[in-house]
């Protein structure tokens, strides 16, 4: 008895806390066993008191009373297994790092266009998300065939809560170092990557109105931070987006782009721009203009924020009309 009391006693901090979570499965267990003793005492066949019933009557009693053995057993089972689930889920670590790369598996390739490509990655947990914030992007590192290192940012078009992976929109370019290492990955292979990274910090309704220019693949984050907006009930943020090609075919997630306009035709509008438009184009040609953006985005105000995305000449163009508008830095962020 004595040896039995040293073993159950408790040592340090942790031992008690062991104690104590003990004790808490002993009230949960013991209101389980007081329901399931007040559903079964109701059976015919039951002593209420002692809770005993005759073997010969067991198999009959069983069978009479099959629905409500199925239903008891049915939900014991599904709390076991989300018990178990929520255990999981709180010792799984973040699935990417800030400090270090972690490489992660092509497990999905798909062609958007004549040279854009969706690369989907696995995460190590099919229950993990890669929990990147709204606006922010992850650095890609990959080798190309000199084994020399490459680093370029990307924006996910997942968003936070996707299950055990994440979607990166690439556009290929024959000279773009990263777009070729992209280009030449097959189903299994890795790339590393890092995150997350950016000053963009979005919080709901943090602005009446986002006027967002882009241009090529700079409308990865543009298209995160609108589809956030548009699937949280709460936020009631307007949006135009000036979104400027080449051609028809370069204009990336047009379809989804499209849905949203159609779904939601209140809040959110999508100019067009080419730089060289097919025949009986109505949407905007040639570049950018001061006339553009005060048509579509109004007049500086405090509300209101403009987000830009693309090409350097592109960016440098748009600050410039900005300013000239009398948008001051805090009306405006760069990506």
């Amino acid at each position: 008895a004595e040896s039995r009391k040293k073993r159950e006693a408790p040592a340090g901090k942790k031992s008690i806390r062991n104690l104590r979570n003990r004790k808490k499965k002993a009230v949960k267990l013991r209101s389980s066993t007081y329901f399931l003793q007040h559903k079964l005492a109701s059976v015919e066949g039951l002593d209420e008191k002692t809770m005993t019933v005759d073997p010969e009557n067991l198999v009959e009693i069983l069978l009479e009373n099959w629905l409500l053995v199925g239903i008891t057993l049915g939900i014991m089972a599904i709390i076991s297994y989300l018990v178990q689930m929520n255990s999981v889920l709180k010792t799984l670590p973040p699935a990417i790092s800030k400090a270090e790369f972690t490489a992660f598996p092509l497990i999905h390739l798909e062609e958007l266009s004549h040279n854009t490509k969706l690369f989907r990655f696995g995460l190590k947990h099919p229950r993990q998300s890669l929990e990147l914030p709204i606006g922010k992007h992850i650095s890609v590192l990959g080798y190309d065939g000199n084994h020399e290192e490459v680093r370029r940012p990307y924006t996910p078009t997942t968003l936070a809560d996707t299950l055990g992976h994440f979607d990166l929109v690439v556009k290929v370019y024959p000279d773009g170092k990263m777009s070729q290492i992209f280009d030449k990955l097959t189903i299994g292979k890795t790339l590393q990557f890092r995150g997350p990274m950016g000053r963009f910090k979005y919080q709901p309704n943090m602005k009446e109105f986002f006027g967002m220019v882009a241009g090529g693949t700079g409308i990865t984050p543009m298209f995160q931070v609108m589809k956030a907006i548009l699937e949280n009930p709460q936020d009631k943020t307007k949006i135009c987006l000036i979104f400027g090609n080449i051609t028809v075919d370069d204009i990336l997630l047009k379809p989804e782009l499209d849905a949203m306009q159609r779904s939601h035709p209140d809040r959110v509008s999508i100019f067009y721009i080419l730089d060289k438009p097919p025949a009986g184009w109505t949407g905007g040609k040639g570049y950018v203009t001061p006339e553009m953006i005060t048509e579509h985005f109004g007049s500086p105000s405090s509300a209101n924020m403009v987000l830009t995305c693309g090409p350097p000449p592109m960016k440098r163009a748009i600050i410039g009309h900005l300013e000239k508008l009398g948008f001051s830095e805090d009306m405006h962020f760069e990506f």
